[in-house]
């Protein structure tokens, strides 16, 4: 899933109110939600809200990507992919 911020109180967020509801309910209808997710768009917080973070089971990062950037999101349980 694509998404414009991953931010670990706020959530997995969008820009666009009708993009979060239909991420939402196909996330929730999902056996896992995988998010994709450039450096750019860690720690940030777009207005709608898609899900909790840590509704991502796997987040795929940047290879190059500081680990004190995605630290907090491997200790709440989600597992990391760097690509």
């Amino acid at each position: 899933m694509g998404v414009t911020g991953v931010h670990p109180t706020a959530g997995l967020t969008t820009g666009d109110l009708e993009e979060a509801y239909m991420k939402r309910a196909l996330s929730e209808r999902a056996a896992e939600t995988i998010v994709l997710a450039s450096t750019e768009k860690l720690g940030v917080a777009s207005p709608d809200v898609i899900a909790p973070v840590t509704r991502a089971s796997l987040l795929i990062i940047e290879a190059g990507v500081e680990e004190k950037l995605v630290q907090l999101y491997h200790e709440l349980g989600i597992a990391l992919l760097r690509a």
